[in-house]
């Protein structure tokens, strides 16, 4: 999405920043293009020319407050001026009231006006937030998606190889369903990846020979979340004879998914090994190495040195 709208703002922010339409008819159909946010004090005091009026512009004491000091004559032309430029929409903090010269003059320009009882430090932040979660890339994939001990895991691999199942069991024991066969994946921020489920299939998981069924009505609200921050991608692959696995962990793979590198781990499925309780394994091993404790490698040195001994 490389825009969005007045109107998804909006409804994403209506309720946390108690925003209130100050412009009743305007069309909140304008699109923001750019996270960043300005506080147009240059503007107001005339200066325009790196005005990027294309940005949210949000309104706070110190610049209502210039606009009241200004002579009615004076505010005319700043109006006249300001309004000529097709800005996004505004917003006003701390629930300042503003003079209604200025009110009518945005609905003249079709420009939507807001007002919030928050700070404009607070206002700021959550609105460029919202929007960077709006305009982050996003990518679906066909996996499943858990968090197993805290640990945002993403299951992959062919169809049929078990992921489903393996899910469920893990379900049972007590970790949680973020979204089984269609993981929705979005870049947050330029640093993490964020999956979740689409509104029609959430909480449900697809097993073969049972059917659909609904995690949350089975198992319960605690057995479910919406999204979750992935930490590590585990591929299910069936065995191969031919294939030599890992198995010190001392070659740290990774796999890439919208430019960030994830620790990835490839276990071989076969009749007889308990997949649900190595992915729980995996998962508090890569815990463990967030926390600077690596047991492949500390394995490694003590070998070394009982070795040189």
């Amino acid at each position: 999405m490389t825009s969005i709208t007045v109107e998804q703002l909006f409804q994403d922010l209506k309720d946390k920043l108690k925003l209130k339409l100050l412009t009743e008819g305007v069309s909140l159909g304008r699109r923001i293009k750019s996270a960043e946010i300005l506080r147009p004090g240059l503007a107001f005091s005339g200066y325009y020319d790196y005005f990027t009026y294309d940005r949210v512009q949000i309104l706070g004491r110190t610049e209502v407050s210039f606009l009241r000091k200004m002579t009615q004559q004076k505010r005319n032309r700043f109006l006249n001026k300001f309004f000529t430029y097709k800005m996004p929409c505004i917003i006003i903090s701390k629930n300042l009231s503003i003079m209604d010269d200025f009110l009518n003059r945005a609905i003249k320009a079709q420009v939507p006006v807001f007002r919030s009882p928050l700070m404009t430090s607070t206002i700021s932040s959550r609105v460029t937030l919202a929007i960077e979660d709006f305009l982050s890339p996003e990518i679906s994939m066909h996996a499943t998606l858990l968090d197993v001990y805290g640990v945002g895991t993403l299951l992959i691999g062919k169809s049929g190889v078990g992921k489903s199942e393996c899910a469920l069991e893990l379900v049972e024991r007590g970790h949680r369903l973020v979204a089984d066969d269609m993981v929705n994946l979005r870049l947050s921020r330029g640093k993490f990846l964020t999956g979740s489920s689409s509104e029609i299939i959430r909480h449900h998981m697809e097993i073969r020979g049972l059917g659909i069924i609904n995690i949350k009505s089975i198992f319960g609200v605690g057995a479910v979340r919406d999204q979750k921050r992935i930490s590590l991608v585990v591929t299910l692959e069936r065995w191969s004879q031919s294939k030599e696995y890992e198995r010190l962990g001392l070659e740290e793979q990774t796999y890439t998914i919208l430019g960030v590198n994830l620790p990835h781990l490839i276990i071989p499925v076969r009749p007889g090994r308990n997949i649900p309780i190595l992915v729980e394994v995996a998962a508090l091993n890569q815990r463990e190495k967030r926390m600077g404790i690596n047991s492949a490698q500390e394995f490694n040195k003590k070998l070394i040195r009982s070795m040189s001994v």
